[in-house]
């Protein structure tokens, strides 16, 4: 990939994505590296750390050492090394001894220590200015996706989605519920506060408030006196956990995140009632539409965000 054109980084990096997603269907840390040749996919692996039992197992120096064995240990001038994360220490070691010319990576170490991780704090390109050689380093390549395989709340999601079927994902869901409504009643005062308009805008506030999203991230496409519709278009752990995994969206979200949002919304009225349009749902759609529904034969009205 001498030529350095960005939509080769970018094809060679999506095949690195999907071995960092077989990674951590695997049980391992999600990390996914491929080998280039004159533009041409030569080898491609995942760190198998914790199925091998194996601290030094990163996908990196998997590759180097099977591309030395078939190069009868010959350098890697003429190689790129395209990861999902920049390589650590160790690994920018071993790509620096076998001479790899190019190292093209998505998420930075900076940025994975902002995203919950423990990293040991030294760039790769600070390595290579202290080295014999001149490895060419390209980073920030697809590093919004990327950066979604190292957030510690997609993270978490995997290990239990991954661990666990309906019943599992219907318990998270009922945890879940209590944690949002505890959180609103530990912070009633403050939360009310910032609440305004009909208990239906209050409710959509509510949930955009909760999960840390505005409202142009989540836009409101419906609205009556009965009813408000929005599209989320917001990064959702849930649903990065759901792609790493295969899983349907339709049967988790509907068990692990339905209830817990409907539960929270009641605190503002007990009539109303949070739902999805299953049918345009991510990754299926490009958002998901939500919906907050005021039920006017449900229960008595009373705004509990008033009392």
């Amino acid at each position: 990939m001498a030529s350095g054109r960005r939509q080769d980084y970018e094809k060679f990096m999506e095949m690195a994505l999907e071995e960092a997603r077989q990674s951590l269907r695997e049980g391992n840390k999600g990390f996914g590296a491929v080998l280039v040749k004159d533009g041409q996919l030569i080898d491609r692996s995942h760190d198998t750390e914790v199925t091998d039992s194996d601290p030094t197992a990163h996908a990196e120096i998997k590759l180097v050492r099977s591309a030395a064995r078939r190069n009868h240990g010959r350098t890697l001038d003429d190689y790129a090394l395209v990861s999902t994360h920049e390589p650590c220490p160790m690994c920018t070691g071993a790509l620096v001894w076998a001479q790899v010319s190019e190292i093209v990576y998505g998420t930075s170490i900076e940025q994975s220590k902002k995203l919950g991780r423990t990293m040991i704090d030294l760039r790769c390109e600070e390595i290579i200015n202290r080295s014999p050689t001149r490895t060419r380093v390209v980073g920030g390549v697809l590093a919004g996706r990327c950066s979604r395989l190292y957030d510690s709340s997609v993270r978490k999601l995997v290990r239990e989605f991954r661990d666990g079927g309906p019943l599992k994902w219907q318990s998270l869901g009922q945890e879940l519920a209590k944690k949002r409504t505890a959180w609103f009643d530990e912070n009633r005062g403050e939360i009310v506060a910032t609440l305004g308009g009909s208990d239906l805008e209050k409710a959509y506030q509510l949930i955009l408030k909760k999960i840390g999203v505005d409202s142009e991230e989540a836009p409101i496409t419906e609205k009556d006196e009965d009813r408000i519709v929005f599209h989320s278009e917001n990064p959702c752990p849930a649903l990065d956990a759901c792609e790493i995994l295969g899983l349907d969206t339709r049967q988790v979200c509907r068990l692990h995140t339905e209830e817990a949002t409907d539960a929270l919304i009641k605190k503002i009225n007990p009539s109303l009632k949070f739902s999805r349009n299953y049918s345009r749902l991510r990754p299926s759609a490009p958002f998901c539409e939500e919906i907050i529904q005021l039920q006017r034969n449900g229960p008595k009205d009373e705004t509990q965000a008033r009392a």
